[in-house]
């Protein structure tokens, strides 16, 4: 009967063994097919059948990390097409199956987060487009309060502030200015042509006591407004002008004398965000002539002072000049493998026999007489062993760094590891004073690098690579120790793309060192010379390899030609586009009227 129970429990646990084992075989089969979501019940199934098993324990979790991965990338790409219910469905996947997962937590945050700013930013046009501008920039502060580089909002927020900071145009004046005129004068005075322009739109002039009137003018224009010939008439007469009210213009010379007494300046801060003050200034006085700009490198900022056409050119420029640097993450893999082989063999035969004589009295003093009276007998000798050498010895070292190393364009980034050894120098004076003074030297690894990005994606590397070490001490005459340092380095410029990775290798140190010890004609012997000697070999071979691999963390932007080429007026007179009033926002002429012209025949 016991021998039938003992049959019986072995045949379940062996059941239960093999049970466990088709568990296990059967999600490794599901995940060479790449099945992960199949296979990861198979596996836990295996576990609870065998809590135990290692095996089955690093498979479940390998198996977890592919698929919380392989989720946040679908994840991503869905996210990335504006599928966000697949995205947000997948991400409560990953948090079933992993809770801990930052990376799922902080994605579903940022769901969430964007979900309420989309509705703030509706909320906020819709404010705007009723024209109540106090609940659209409550809207829009809620928006970068959670996230402050929120393109949508900080454009709609410049656009409000910029249409509550500027008057509108009289919607008056930019009726009259877009009146339509056909005018044709030849050697006509001037003040002929403002009385035609002044019955045709209404709109009274005023000149300046310098401006000319009598000065002859001809002018053809055909299907144009009263603006277009108001501006062709100051251009040809080189005369500006500057809006009193909404039916008043004034006409003055366009001279520097003049520009100061009538033109109007504006005052604009511009809070920088990546751009340094100093370079932007120097920037605005070189190309627009700037006349008053003030920086403050505490907060950033530049105002400028200048009139309207100049600070509109100025944020034109700064929109093409104020950008992020590009950056980018170098992950770099260093890696120091060191052999040694280490062959001691033979015997080392007696080599060395020492006499001394014996004092008469034991543990008495040596005396001149026991000196003299030498022999054999009153002599002690001591003669080294014969040892017996047999050994071998090999070792193998890897030294691994694996630093992440973040930085800007064009920006030097350093690494050191290791120690700074103290080295002393001693200095004597004439006086006979004796100075020391303490220097320290890097020794170990140092690691220099800097990048230059390009608006290709890819990265030109220079590198400077260091290892050093400790290779001896020497003591100098007065006692102070220096250093003997071992260095090996090497500098070269890469061009990589993003992702792309590069080895560079062969700094190699090989060094072979043998010593023997043998007995004088008897260890010359072939053959049996290894008998009457011993022999060491010590082999050292040391290579360094360096991996470096370009991440781009933020690339370069590079503008569109629409702002990057824009007209800037004349030599002497700036406009951000074609003339326009002064005072005011750019006027957009209307539509042609169905009306025909009226038609100015000259007098």
């Amino acid at each position: 009967m016991k021998q039938l129970v003992v049959l019986l429990l072995l045949t379940i646990m062996l059941g239960g063994c093999a049970t466990t084992h088709s568990a296990y075989q059967d999600g490794r089969q599901l995940l060479d097919q790449g099945r992960l979501e199949e296979a990861l019940p198979r596996l836990e199934t295996a576990l609870r059948e065998n809590t135990n098993s290692a095996e089955v324990r690093l498979a479940i979790a390998a198996t977890r990390e592919r698929l919380v991965n392989q989720w946040l990338r679908q994840a991503d790409q869905a996210a990335a097409a504006g599928r966000r219910d697949d995205a947000d469905a997948l991400i409560a996947r990953v948090l079933a199956l992993d809770p801990n997962n930052e990376r799922a937590r902080r994605f579903g945050e940022a769901a969430r987060l964007e979900r309420r700013t989309a509705q703030w930013q509706s909320e906020a046009e819709v404010a705007w487009a009723r024209g109540d501008a106090d609940t659209a920039l409550s809207r829009l502060r809620e928006i970068l309060a959670e996230a402050p580089a929120d393109p949508a909002a900080l454009k709609l927020r410049e656009v409000i502030e910029a249409s509550l900071a500027t008057p509108a145009p009289d919607p008056q004046l930019l009726a009259a200015l877009a009146k339509p005129v056909s005018i044709e004068f030849k050697d006509a005075n001037l003040k002929q042509i403002f009385e035609v322009l002044a019955r045709t739109s209404g709109i009274n002039f005023v000149f300046d006591k310098d401006v000319k009137a009598d000065q002859p003018t001809t002018i053809y224009l055909r299907r144009a407004t009263v603006q277009d010939v108001l501006n062709a008439v100051l251009m040809a007469q080189q005369l500006a002008q500057r809006v009193i009210d909404a039916g008043t213009i004034l006409v003055y010379p366009n001279t520097p004398a003049k520009a100061r007494d009538h033109q109007v300046l504006t005052i604009k801060t511009f809070h920088l965000t990546n751009a340094e003050p100093k370079v932007i200034a120097a920037m605005l006085r070189t190309i627009l002539k700037a006349k008053d700009v003030v920086i403050d490198e505490k907060q950033n900022m530049l105002v400028m002072r200048d009139t309207p056409e100049a600070v509109r050119l100025a944020e034109k420029l700064l929109a093409v000049h104020d950008l992020p640097e590009p950056e980018v993450m170098l992950e770099v893999e260093i890696l120091e493998v060191k052999r040694s082989r280490l062959l001691d063999l033979g015997i080392r035969w007696p080599d060395l026999l020492s006499l001394s004589p014996l004092p008469a009295v034991a543990g008495g003093a040596l005396t001149l007489a026991d000196i003299r009276g030498a022999n054999s007998r009153t002599l002690g000798a001591t003669i080294s062993p014969l040892t017996l050498f047999a050994g071998k010895g090999e070792t193998d070292i890897n030294l691994l760094a694996n630093p992440r190393i973040r930085t800007r364009n064009r920006e030097i980034a350093k690494i050191l590891i290791g120690d700074r050894v103290p080295n002393i120098t001693t200095t004597a004076t004439a006086t006979g004073f004796i100075a020391e003074s303490v220097q320290y030297v890097d020794v170990g690894l140092k690691l220099e690098v800097q990048p230059t990005i390009y608006h290709d994606n890819e990265v030109a590397i220079r590198i400077n690579l260091e290892v050093s070490n400790i290779v001896d001490q020497v003591k100098t005459k007065t006692g102070t120790l220096a250093y003997q340092i071992g260095t090996r380095n090497a500098s070269t410029v890469l061009r990589l793309k993003d992702g792309e990775n590069q080895v560079l290798a062969g700094l190699i140190s090989d060094s072979e060192r043998s010593s023997a010890n043998k007995v004088p004609g008897l260890g010359d012997l072939p053959v049996i010379g290894r008998l009457f000697g011993s022999r060491s070999d010590d082999g050292q071979k040391t290579e360094l390899m360096l991996s470096i691999t370009p991440r781009m963390v933020r690339s370069m932007t590079r503008p569109t030609n629409a702002r990057t080429e824009f007209s800037s007026g004349t030599e002497s007179a700036l406009r951000a586009q074609g003339p326009d009033l002064a005072a005011f926002t750019e006027v957009v002429p209307l539509s042609q009227p169905a009306v025909p012209p009226q038609e100015v025949q000259p007098r």
